[in-house]
C-alpha cells in the first residue's frame, strides 16, 4: 500500500514536473529554447523528489505544502543554474500558497505555534541572507534572499533545528563544490556559483530526513 502511494505521487511528479518544464522554458530570457535533456530532467527530478516526499509524509497534509516546495524548487534551480537568477513570480507564490496551506494545517490541527515558528523563520533566515547580501557586495542576490524567506517558511514549520542543519547543509554543499571547481581550475577566482540549487538540496535532505 505505501509503495503504491509512493509510486503514484511520483507519478503525479511526473506530470507536475512536464507542465513546469514549459513555465522554466517561458520564464528563462535566453533566446535559446529549453533542450529535451533539460525538460526530461525537471520532470525526472520532480517525480523523485514527490517520491521522496511521498515516503516521508505518507497521507499526511504537509504532504502538500512540501510538493508545492519540491515542484517550485526545481523550476528554480534549473533556473539559476542556466542563467544565475531567481524568479521573484515562483517564490512570491511559493510564499502565498505554502503559507495557505501551512495555515490551513496549523487551523486543522492546532498547530498555532508550529506556524508562528515558521512565520519567525522566514523573517529570521530572509533578514540574515539580506545581512549577508549588502556585506557580500553582490555575491548574494536578491533572489537568494527571497528563496531563504521561502525556505525558512518551510523549514521552520518543521522545528528550528531543520531550519539550522538546511541552511548549514545547503552552504556547505556549495562550499565544497566551489573549492572542487578551483581545485579543478574550471572555475575562475572570485567568479560566483549559484546558490539557490544548494540551498533547496540543503532543504530537501533535511525535510526528508528529519523525523516527524
Amino acid at each position: 500500500m505505501v509503495a503504491a502511494f509512493i509510486t503514484l505521487w511520483a507519478g503525479v511528479g511526473i506530470l507536475v514536473g512536464t507542465t513546469l518544464a514549459l513555465c522554466v522554458e517561458r520564464l528563462l530570457t535566453a533566446a535559446s529554447p529549453v533542450s529535451r535533456a533539460v525538460r526530461l530532467a525537471v520532470a525526472l527530478s520532480t517525480a523523485l523528489t514527490f517520491g521522496v516526499l511521498a515516503w516521508r509524509f505518507g497521507h499526511q497534509f504537509d504532504l502538500l505544502p512540501y510538493s508545492v516546495l519540491a515542484a517550485l524548487g526545481v523550476a528554480l534551480g534549473v533556473i539559476d543554474v542556466i542563467e544565475q537568477r531567481l524568479p521573484s513570480v515562483l517564490i512570491y507564490s511559493g510564499v502565498t500558497v505554502i503559507g495557505a496551506l501551512l495555515a490551513t494545517s496549523a487551523i486543522l490541527h492546532s498547530r498555532g505555534p508550529d506556524f508562528l515558528r515558521a512565520v519567525i523563520g522566514m523573517a529570521v533566515v530572509a533578514l540574515l541572507y539580506l545581512v549577508l547580501a549588502l556585506a557580500s557586495g553582490g555575491g548574494l542576490g536578491a533572489g537568494d534572499v527571497k528563496l531563504g524567506g521561502l525556505l525558512g517558511l518551510t523549514l521552520g514549520w518543521l522545528s528550528w533545528s531543520a531550519l539550522v542543519t538546511a541552511t548549514v547543509l545547503g552552504w556547505l554543499a556549495a562550499a565544497l563544490v566551489l573549492l572542487a571547481l578551483r581545485a579543478t581550475r574550471r572555475r575562475r577566482q572570485g567568479s560566483l556559483l549559484p546558490m539557490g540549487p544548494f540551498l533547496l538540496l540543503g532543504a530537501l535532505i533535511t525535510i526528508a530526513a528529519v523525523p516527524t
